[in-house]
């Protein structure tokens, strides 16, 4: 007697086709842009991805390799904390290395354990979730957080575009949320260059760089948790030869003479911040040099911020590109304005 086959329903649909190791955050990513069609189960060969996508018309998307692929029916259950639980005032979370932080408002906090377990159960690569307990804050950009839910510690690893980075999310700030914007700015760069990353922190921007291409790169960094993290991951990834981390205040540690017009490329990942201290780097850029800078603009005012970014920097230039990167508040989102220093 002939076995009958399982009927599984295929539909062929628009896919993102990513190498393997940067598959999982460019899930995160097409998930917080919206587009990825949840509808869809996610496929891969041995050598890449393909993530079902709503829409191929999408600003992340340009560039991007898309395809037509057929896709497997996605098993539908609730897939969100708020269906999950019934709730519709959840916020938004982050995913670093297996810990899980997330927004709690005050009215749900009675509700934490329960909510933090729940996160645990959708998300099994999760072992230990933390609730904000403060915004980003201080001279070293730490964020308070409160254990809620799994094991209870800080530090973990994550992996991002084939590099590991380890970090203490209660020491060191860190933002899986520019994962894009490092691959970006990766592409972007060549051989040789030479590269100051300013505002480092554990130092993924030139870590990932360096990883992938042969440059020399100095990382500065303000906290000194951030500094050690950044020499420890220099060395976890083997680019330590060509990533020197420096702990100092950027505005101090520029001042040494070898940094006189030296940089090819400039990356300021400070959004609230970063605009003030263009004064401080403008004699480290080369003519030519890329000043990859950040800043918060009210919806509908980028320009604004690109005027005065150059006013700032007080050398001849010009504005290249920029983009949205996230929406930060109801009126207020953040940028990011790449400038070529002429």
């Amino acid at each position: 007697m002939k076995r009958s086959k399982t009927n599984v329903q295929h539909s062929i649909a628009f896919g993102l086709k990513v190498c393997r190791k940067d598959g999982e955050p460019t899930r995160r990513k097409l998930a917080e842009l919206g587009i990825l069609d949840n509808s869809r189960a996610i496929k891969s060969d041995s050598t890449h991805v393909y993530l079902p996508i709503i829409t191929k018309d999408h600003p992340y998307l340009e560039g991007r390799e898309i395809v037509e692929a057929e896709f497997k029916p996605r098993e539908q259950k609730p897939g969100t904390l708020a269906e999950s639980l019934g709730l519709k005032d959840i916020r938004s979370f982050d995913i670093i290395g297996d810990i899980a932080i997330i927004e709690i408002p005050d009215e749900l906090r009675s509700m934490e354990s329960e909510i933090g377990n729940m996160l645990l159960k959708l998300h099994k690569g999760v072992k230990a979730v933390f609730a904000k307990d403060s915004s980003v804050m201080g001279d070293y950009r730490v964020r308070g957080v409160r254990h809620i839910a799994g094991e209870h510690r800080t530090e973990t690893i994550h992996k991002e575009h084939g590099c590991k980075f380890k970090v203490d999310v209660s020491k060191v700030y860190f933002s899986p949320r520019l994962s894009h914007e490092r691959e970006r700015i990766l592409a972007q760069v060549k051989d040789g260059e030479h590269i100051l990353a300013l505002f480092s922190g554990v130092a993924p921007f030139p870590i990932i760089i360096a990883k992938e291409r042969n440059v020399i790169a100095y990382s500065i960094e303000l906290n000194p948790e951030g500094h050690k993290y950044a020499l420890e991951n220099a060395r976890l990834n083997k680019v330590d030869g060509k990533v020197f981390p420096i702990h100092g205040d950027v505005r101090e540690v520029l001042k040494d003479k070898r940094f006189i017009s030296w940089a090819d490329r400039i990356i300021m990942p400070l959004p609230k911040d970063a605009l003030g201290f263009l004064p401080y780097v403008s004699h480290a850029a080369k003519s030519g040099c890329i000043i990859h800078v950040y800043g918060f603009a009210q919806k509908g005012k980028e320009q604004e911020l690109c005027n005065q970014a150059l006013a700032l920097l007080g050398r001849p230039a010009e504005v290249i590109y920029a983009r949205r990167v996230r929406t930060y508040s109801p009126d207020t989102d953040q940028f990011v304005i790449d400038i070529r220093v002429l």
